[in-house]
């Protein structure tokens, strides 16, 4: 049986530009507009697409660090489904615990004035973690866990390298016992080394400990290493999710298949058709009418102007596109 540990069903989250009395006046800035998906226990779902997207807004309003507009969050505790977005002040702070964040840069998300000890403890008392010997024990069983010493919990941010902070804010979250951990580029200000380093121990601690991940990323070869099933955006909507060999083998939508076509292949003087996109990627401010790639797609219809497309199944293999090249309607 599938346990579903997440389910996204339209989340809406607008940014208000005005300010004072020309607020309502203003135009939002439509981040994520309308995305729904399902994510199961002990997989990893990877967001990709690209800058200004709505990839990292999505991620901190599954975190609660953002709320989004509208929309709903359904949540698998303990065998019970509750909408996260609804819970009261204490079942909203057990939530917390159990949904944790890494973030792009690991020296910015560590407090330079408070040793590694400090970091960790803070949130272990907060959330009722026992004694300040049995959160040592927390931290320093966390530290091992992601290949370091556990006295250094003793030092300061500045004393580590970056792969070092990036495992550090990996074992920062793991120390909370979480049950599904949002990944908001973790590796991209890392060396291609160490880059190697951290997501071959991301993928041993999710079987080690049945975690699920939410792997948002720029790198589509890195989505393809880590990620059970790719979702991919564009100005705030899901426009194709597949399972990630399904979507590199028969990728649909026509950004998908130039966003991919950007992928270096790994063979000396092997080549690779480019694909190119014209013009820029209209504003969130007022995205087109329509289906929102239509500006810059070459396939574009009438009804690509005039209707957005549903984001529906291709097949039986659980791919599915928001594309009417495949709905019967592009004559």
């Amino acid at each position: 049986m599938i346990d579903e540990l997440l389910i996204a069903q339209s989340l809406i989250k607008y940014y208000r530009t005005g300010t004072g009395w020309s607020e309502k006046k203003a135009r939002p800035v439509k981040a994520v507009d309308g995305v729904s998906f399902t994510l199961y226990r002990g997989e990893t779902l990877g967001i990709v697409g690209e800058s200004g997207c709505g990839k990292t807004t999505l991620g901190k309003c599954i975190v609660r660090l953002l709320d989004p507009d509208e929309g709903k969050l359904w949540f698998n505790r303990d065998g019970e489904t509750c909408n996260i977005l609804m819970l009261n002040k204490k079942d909203g702070f057990d939530m917390r615990r159990r949904i944790q964040m890494v973030f792009q840069d690991p020296y910015g998300s560590l407090n330079p004035r408070l040793n590694i000890l400090g970091a960790f403890d803070e949130q272990l008392r907060i959330h009722g973690f026992g004694d300040r010997a049995k959160r040592r024990e927390i931290v320093a069983q966390a530290l091992e866990r992601v290949n370091l010493q556990p006295d250094y919990m003793y030092r300061y941010p500045h004393e580590f390298s970056g792969g070092q902070r990036q495992r550090i804010c990996i074992a920062r979250a793991l120390a909370m016992s979480p049950e599904l951990i949002v990944c908001d580029e973790p590796v991209s200000a890392l060396d291609v080394s160490v880059q190697a380093q951290i997501l071959n121990l991301m993928k041993d601690l999710q079987k080690e400990l049945g975690l699920s991940y939410i792997f948002i990323a720029h790198d589509l070869s890195v989505v393809q290493y880590m990620s059970d099933r790719i979702a991919v955006m564009y100005l705030g909507k899901i426009v194709e999710t597949a399972s990630a060999d399904e979507l590199y083998e028969r990728k649909l939508h026509p950004y998908t298949q130039a966003l991919l076509s950007a992928v270096p292949v790994p063979v000396y003087g092997a080549k690779k058709e480019r694909i190119i996109l014209k013009g820029d990627v209209p504003s969130p401010l007022a995205p087109p009418n329509g289906c929102r790639f239509h500006p810059r797609c070459a396939h574009c219809r009438e009804i690509c102007r005039q209707v957005e497309p549903e984001l529906r199944e291709i097949g039986t293999t659980g791919h599915r596109v928001a594309c009417h090249l495949y709905d019967g309607k592009n004559e």
